[in-house]
């Protein structure tokens, strides 16, 4: 649980830094907020595979993730 907190702050921090310096985005605009999204679902995956009973879980997440990608491709 502390492992996931700790991703989900500092992926949180290194985006705003990132918003912050190159400018071309704002802090809250959708593509800011789909990027924080991912953060906490990657986050979650890493929490869930943590214990072993959420391994297929993870495995369908992953897979459902990718396939989304595959189809914006």
């Amino acid at each position: 649980m502390v492992l996931t907190f700790l991703i989900i702050v500092t992926q949180t921090i290194f985006l705003l830094v990132k918003i912050l310096i190159s400018g071309d985005q704002y802090i809250f605009s959708l593509t800011t907020l789909m990027n924080v999204a991912k953060v906490v679902i990657l986050a979650c995956c890493i929490l869930i595979v943590a214990i072993p009973e959420g391994l297929p879980l993870a495995v369908s997440i992953a897979m459902a993730l990718s396939i989304n990608k595959l189809k914006n491709d």
